[in-house]
């Protein structure tokens, strides 16, 4: 007899939720650990839970020195696509589940946009403002000298 699947949604209890995740949180570890061991890869596993509870988690190294590690990957390495395995979406509700965590990715990719585009203007008023002083202090030193010639 075979397992129910799980529909991908947000638990809407709060204690519901919590005890769901106490449940698999292990679960998550134990996987990340075989992943290490089989895989002889580094694993730095960060989690939340629902009342704000920190877990981490790592193999091999420290979870400082993965993190570390990370940061230092340039940024081409640390770009990553997502590409469901649409072959193995047998149901509705998982081809929705999909399309809901694509919607939530595209939502967080145009407000990070956005910021870039604000933070890219701020830039170039300051530039702007800048280069008017410098421009206004050479007029003005300009103007001194010119004044000082003639008398």
């Amino acid at each position: 007899m075979g397992r129910n699947k799980i529909v991908m949604k947000k638990i809407e209890d709060p204690g519901a939720r919590q005890q769901f995740y106490s449940k698999r949180k292990g679960s998550i570890v134990k996987k990340s650990n075989e992943l290490g061991i089989l895989c002889d890869t580094d694993i730095a596993l960060l989690m939340f839970s629902p009342t704000g509870e920190v877990t981490t988690y790592s193999s091999g190294k420290s979870f400082e020195d993965i993190m570390i590690n990370a940061m230092k990957q340039p940024d081409e390495l640390n770009r990553r696509s997502y590409e469901p395995q649409v072959e193995h979406i047998n149901t509705v509700e998982e081809a929705d589940a999909y399309k809901q965590y694509l919607l939530g990715a595209m939502e967080r990719i145009q407000r990070s946009k956005a910021k870039l585009l604000a933070n890219q203007e701020f830039l170039q008023r300051n530039e702007n403002v800048a280069m008017a002083l410098v421009n206004a202090e050479n007029v003005a030193a300009a103007g001194n000298e010119s004044s000082c010639s003639n008398a």
